[in-house]
């Protein structure tokens, strides 16, 4: 593999000022980001302050949107965002940050329709005990609570009782 020839720091800034002008970015993306350009670990630090001082980077702002995309957008749970942004190397302090915003009674409602999209491809159905089982642990895996995710199934598994 060819080494590339690194670049300036000015031009490294510039690059790093763009592509946090697109979408929203942490520090240690960045960081990684300026490490494969090239960039010596102290020129980093000083483009990473600066970047800092001028907001283009605020890892709490990046956490709560990414928090808020995660939970509207994809359907994750609590925890399951809690992995992702400790998977992109963020301090516990700036993750605790990131459900500050979150309003119990949407998330609630929004693990209900997640939980409610899987039930047509539940085989065995939610009467029995193997598909209220399936349907727990597609919700665990989508980082969901199990006290919340039992609520919902058990709510979910009555209502079909109701329908019948």
């Amino acid at each position: 593999m060819i080494a590339k020839k690194p670049i300036s720091i000015e031009n490294a800034m510039s690059r790093a000022a763009a592509l946090c002008a697109k979408c929203e970015q942490c520090s240690p993306e960045i960081e990684k980001k300026l490490m494969a350009w090239g960039v010596t670990q102290n020129g980093a630090q000083k483009i990473l302050s600066e970047l800092k001082r001028l907001r283009f980077i605020d890892d709490e702002r990046f956490v709560r949107a990414y928090a808020h995309d995660k939970l509207h957008f994809s359907g994750w749970g609590k925890r399951k965002i809690i992995q992702g942004l400790w998977a992109k190397r963020l301090p516990r302090e700036v993750i605790e940050v990131a459900f500050d915003e979150f309003d119990e009674k949407e998330y609630g409602l929004i693990a209900f329709k997640v939980l409610k999209s899987k039930l047509p491809s539940i085989k065995e159905g939610i009467g029995c005990y193997e598909g209220k089982m399936k349907l727990l642990r597609f919700g665990v895996q989508r980082g969901f609570e199990v006290g919340l995710v039992g609520n919902i199934v058990k709510k979910l598994a009555e209502k079909m009782v109701e329908d019948e």
